[in-house]
Order: structure tokens, then sequence, then C-alpha cells
């Protein structure tokens, strides 16, 4: 979600502009800010953008209501860090607000497994349930099934094996290929 990633750069942007505030100039501080806000601004927009292409799907709402709502509140938090941005902060308050979008767009882009797209069910929408004892930043990533386990298997040696496999005329061969190697030596 290139919107995911964009908000991620955005809240170390700001990150590293709150590091440097004490050492520029202040109205360069404040160009800063409002470039970062306008950045948000633009994020904001591509949000509702994204909200208004699911909605006008077909049953987009009812298939996708779980993660409207998600999206809807990241975009209100989008709108709340804007204004931060605005007054010119880039400190904690910023940055948290940069944060709680993240995590919100990474919930959205988690698979619901008791949802099945929000269609039905005792809960619309596909919510209730779950944990919340998984930070979402460590369910990221590009994966087909964002709740999968790791598979061990036992994978053989290729290569450094003994040659206990070759035919005993291949073995005195390559023996006495090696004695005279080393004799000539």
């Amino acid at each position: 979600m290139r919107i995911l990633d964009a908000e991620m750069d955005l809240r170390e942007a700001t990150r590293s502009t709150e590091q440097a505030h004490d050492v520029i100039e202040q109205q360069e501080y404040f160009q800063r800010a409002e470039k970062l806000a306008v950045t948000q601004d633009e994020l904001f927009e591509r949000m509702g953008q994204v909200i208004e292409d699911i909605v006008n799907l077909p049953d987009g709402a009812q298939k996708f209501g779980r993660e409207l709502n998600l999206l809807s509140k990241a975009g209100a938090v989008m709108a709340e860090a804007s204004t931060i941005l605005r007054e010119p902060d880039t400190g904690p308050e910023a940055i948290a607000a940069e944060t709680e979008v993240i995590e919100l767009l990474l919930d959205s882009k988690r698979a619901n497994p008791n949802g099945g797209g929000g269609g039905g069910g005792s809960s619309p929408g596909g919510g209730g349930g779950g944990d919340t004892d998984t930070p979402a930043l460590a369910l990221y990533g590009a994966g087909a099934d964002a709740r999968g386990q790791v598979e061990y298997r036992d994978v053989r040696q290729s290569t450094g094996t003994t040659s206990d496999g070759l035919p005993a005329e291949y073995r005195d061969g390559l023996e006495a290929f090696f004695n005279a190697v080393e004799q000539t030596q």
C-alpha cells in the first residue's frame, strides 16, 4: 500500500525535522513543518480517493466494511496530524498521530480470519474477536497469508558429503588420482 509507505516516510521526515529543530533557523523550521503538513494533506486526499474507489466497487461497502471503517479512522487522524504539523509542532504529538495512522493502515491491510470480507454473521463488517497483543508493524509485509506460520523443512546437505554413494571402482580411482597429485608436489 503506497499510502502506508508514504506515511512511514512522512513520520521519519517529521522525526528528522524535530531533531534539527534546535539547530536550524526558526523560519526554516516553519517551512519544513508546513511542507510536512502539505504532504500529510496529500496523503489524506489519496486516502479519500481509495475509500471512494472501494465504496464504488460492487457491494464494496458491505464486503469491505471493516477496512472502510479503519481507513476512515486513519483519514481522521491524518487530518489531526496535519493540524498539529501546521502549529508548527513536529514533536511527540505529531509523531504519535502519524504512528496511529500507520497502525490503522497496517490493521486495514491485515486479513480478518473471522470476517470473510465483512459480509455477514452476527458482527457486520467482520469485526470482533482477534487480539491486540501483536503490534501491527510486526504484521507488515507483502505475504499472502499475514497469519501464516513458518514451516520448517528437513533440507539435506548437497555439497561436502562423503563419497560413500560412489561405486568402489570410482572411489579407488579417485583415491589413486589424489595420491598421485600429492606425490608430484
